[in-house]
């Protein structure tokens, strides 16, 4: 089958491999669709042996159940799915204290994340465990950004956010847009985002946003973002000065959830931390629960993927997407990738 994995050059190239076939308890699934996801645009260049040539890599998957191994039961062949990311070990420290989401041995079982085979591939087997059903009447196009936006939803719980409340996002990109819609979803309307990228302050405009550059923010100068302070904050932009503005730009008592993974430590003050009673969370992964729920909104209308998606690509064109995923100045949001698509 064909794929796109990463080569000896570390660029996406595409390849021939062999057909994975099912076993006991695996189902195959036709990939229809796969996000990009900003972990994946690390991979390809990393130095981490993880990320092996070789690596298939991509973990937003939807698709169409192709097979059906033996003892498995509840799904057959034409059922159009959402997979989850990986499999819990179901022994760690984080497994066996419910929160099996944050398992420590995750990446052995994660899909695209240098051991099992991910999503850049005409066909995947997995787990049974790792499907939700796609209603009907939601396209692979809508249903491709279900696993992203279990990722927002996630943030968003951690953040408490309420109706009424006054939210800032930094990083108009994949996440943050996510963010704005679960939130929106939810029924928290003041939401701005803060984002150098022209490109991307426009996309989220049309969405019903507001966005500023950065520059307006940049010394903590919060009224370009509205009437009030923000009571919560999503840092999502991995950026490494972006921690620090949150807590300059934060209400007394407000909460930051940090979502960005930036590539060295961060400077923030403590000081302000201290005189606001700032309370600092992290938010990685999601639950089958938030999974769930993404869907159902998504199936809802409540989310609208058409805002959030700008392109769909066959694999022949994704490691030219990369460089425009990239791009400080790119004018790309969500992109999918089409496995079984033919290359116009």
């Amino acid at each position: 089958m064909k794929v796109a994995r990463i080569s000896p050059a570390r660029t996406i190239e595409v390849a021939h491999i062999e057909e994975p076939e099912v076993s006991h308890d695996t189902v195959k699934v036709r990939v229809e669709r796969c996000g990009i996801c900003g972990t994946d645009l690390v991979a390809r260049t990393s130095s981490n042996p993880r990320w092996a040539v070789d690596s298939v890599l991509g973990h937003e998957i939807v698709g169409t159940v192709a097979d059906v191994g033996e003892g498995v039961s509840g799904w057959k062949a034409g059922d159009r799915v959402a997979l989850y990311h990986g499999s819990p070990c179901g022994q760690c420290e984080m497994c066996t204290s419910g929160r099996d989401y944050l398992c420590l041995d995750h990446l052995d079982s994660a899909l695209g994340h240098g051991v099992a085979q991910g999503g850049y591939a005409e066909h995947i087997v997995v787990g049974p465990n790792l499907l939700h059903r796609i209603p009907d009447g939601l396209s692979f196009d809508q249903a491709g950004i279900a696993e992203p936006l279990a990722i927002a939803f996630h943030g968003v719980n951690k953040s408490d956010a309420k109706a009424g409340d006054a939210i800032c996002i930094l990083g108009a990109g994949p996440i943050g847009a996510m963010t704005a819609a679960a939130l929106k979803a939810r029924g928290v309307a003041d939401i701005a985002f803060v984002d150098p990228n022209p490109a991307r302050r426009a996309l989220v405009e049309k969405s019903g946003y507001r966005a500023v550059d950065l520059a307006a923010v940049r010394d903590g100068d919060v009224a370009a973002l509205g009437e009030r302070r923000p009571t919560a904050i999503f840092e999502c932009t991995g950026h490494v000065e972006a921690a620090g503005l949150a807590v300059e730009l934060i209400a007394y008592n407000g909460r930051i959830v940090l979502q960005g993974v930036p590539k060295a430590p961060v400077l923030i003050s403590q000081y302000s931390v201290v005189q606001k009673e700032v309370e600092i969370v992290g938010s990685a992964s999601c639950t089958q629960e938030e999974m769930e729920e993404a869907i159902g909104h998504l199936a809802a209308g409540r989310v609208r993927a058409e805002d959030i998606v700008t392109a769909v690509v066959p694999l022949e064109e994704v490691d030219a997407m990369f460089d425009a995923l990239l791009d400080p100045a790119g004018e790309q949001l969500k992109v999918l990738i089409a496995p079984n698509m033919t290359q116009v």
